[in-house]
Parts: C-alpha cells; sequence; structure tokens
C-alpha cells in the first residue's frame, strides 16, 4: 500500500506520542485510538495498528530502558512474569492469527474493544488520585495475585497494546518516586513486548508494507522517548494530563461509534 504525505504526518504524530508514553508521559491510550482512527486503510485498521505498532514498540522500549536504566526496580517485575507468559499465548490462541483462531475477532470488534478499553483507562486515571490517597504502602502482593496481574497485561496487550493500566494498579500500592514508577513500568513493557514478538512474526501479522513504514517511523522514536523523559524529570503535569485524557475520552467514543455503524 502506498502512504501518502497526510498518512506519514498522522502515523508520526501517533508514533511520536507513544515514544513520549515511553518517556514517561501516560499518552499510549491516546496514541492507539488515534492510529487507528487516522489508518490509511479504514477497513483493516486496528488489526494493521496493532501489528504495525509492536516493533516500533520494541524499539522505543530499548530507549526507555536507557533513559531509565538507574531507576528499575526489576525484582518488582518478577512475580508477573509466569502470569505474563501465559497471558500472551492464551490471547496468541484465541485473538491473534489472520484466520483459524479460536475465536475470530473482526476488524470492527477489535475497534470497539480498544475503544472501550480507552474509556476505562479515562475512568480509572480520574480516579486514580483518589485511589492513591486511599492506599498505604502495601507489601508485594502474593505470587498468586502477582501472577494474575501479569496474566491480564499478557490478554490486554496482546490484543490491543493496552496493559497500561493493570500496570499502573499493580504498581500504585508501592508509592513509589515518580522516576521509579516510570522506569519499572519502562522495564515491564521491554519484557512483555519482546515476548509478543515472537507469536505476532509466526501467525504472520507482521507485513512488508508496514514494516517498511516502521523503518520511516525510526527517527520519530528517540525525539518522542527523549521528550517524554524530560517533561517527567521538568513539569507538573496536571493539566496537561487532563487534556491528554479528555481527547482520549473522545476518541475512545468514536473508536465505538465506527464499530457499530
Amino acid at each position: 500500500m502506498d502512504y501518502g504525505l497526510t498518512d506519514l504526518v498522522y502515523v508520526g504524530l501517533a508514533v511520536f506520542l507513544l515514544g513520549m508514553n515511553k518517556g514517561g508521559m501516560p499518552l499510549a491510550g491516546v496514541a492507539m485510538p488515534v492510529l487507528i482512527l487516522l489508518w490509511p486503510d479504514p477497513a483493516r485498521s486496528a488489526r494493521d495498528a496493532v501489528a504495525f505498532v509492536l516493533p516500533l514498540l520494541c524499539v522505543m522500549d530499548v530507549f526507555a530502558i536507557v533513559f531509565y536504566r538507574r531507576y528499575i526496580l526489576w525484582k518488582t517485575l518478577l512475580p508477573l512474569m509466569p502470569g505474563v507468559l501465559f497471558g500472551v499465548a492464551l490471547a496468541t490462541l484465541l485473538f491473534v492469527p489472520e484466520s483459524g483462531a479460536l475465536i475470530e475477532v473482526s476488524d470492527r470488534a477489535l475497534k470497539a474493544a480498544i475503544g472501550v478499553m480507552g474509556l476505562v483507562f479515562v475512568a480509572f486515571r480520574a480516579a486514580r488520585s483518589w485511589i492513591a490517597r486511599k492506599l498505604s504502602v502495601s507489601p508485594p502482593p502474593h505470587p498468586a495475585q502477582a501472577s494474575l496481574y501479569g496474566f491480564t497485561a499478557g490478554i490486554t496487550s496482546t490484543l490491543a497494546h493496552a496493559a497500561g493500566p493493570v500496570m499502573q494498579m499493580y504498581l500504585l500500592p508501592r508509592k513509589l518516586d515518580r522516576m521509579n514508577f516510570a522506569a519499572t513500568n519502562a522495564g515491564f513493557f521491554f519484557a512483555l513486548n519482546l515476548i509478543k514478538v515472537a507469536p505476532f512474526a509466526v501467525l504472520g501479522r507482521f507485513s512488508a508494507p508496514n514494516l517498511q513504514l516502521a523503518l520511516v517511523m525510526l527517527p520519530v522514536i528517540p525525539a518522542g522517548v527523549a521528550a517524554g523523559f524530560l517533561l517527567v524529570r521538568a513539569m507538573k503535569t496536571a493539566h496537561y494530563t487532563a487534556l491528554i485524557y479528555a481527547v482520549l475520552a473522545v476518541t475512545s467514543v468514536l473508536l465505538i461509534v465506527k464499530a457499530i455503524g
């Protein structure tokens, strides 16, 4: 498929927002719906966008690890991994194949799912301050609880790269410093996205045109990650974050409307 200049600008904007998210700004929930709404091929926008983004996410994760390497609490993440592996494996069998999946998910259904996840994410973020005030610093969860978090993250991430709220709910009770919080989150998605590459590749989700488009977008990644990292360090994000989630709410509703219509 040929991509025009407008297509490249729109896709580049979404990739930049994803890069900022990897740098620590909470923008992934906005970037995926925007990318799907503006994807050049509307008939396959959800499935293509989810597959297109995965290699770029892996590159972004490397940059995020470089920026945050001193702050990652790896021991906090280890209990999640058994559940993550099971969640990715199950979601792969159910959803990932282009054909022959145990549960065939249409592009419309995927749009609706991503839209609903976006609205749930907005609701969670709106309640986050209240939740954080009610939480005391908690000991690490039981291994079975941690595995459940990992399992849920594996499912939602494989379906729509939408495991952000799950990780925030896992990390919030720790009352981490913002740098440790952003860094540990980055470390988790570095591992999770690498795990997802093999099933996506084996099951034919990566197409040559989308891989070529991803190569074109590579220069956008370090700029986005660096911008997010610098904003986390330098600015108060209350009003900015409120605007971001207002945009996410609108784009999520638009996705649901497109799925229904």
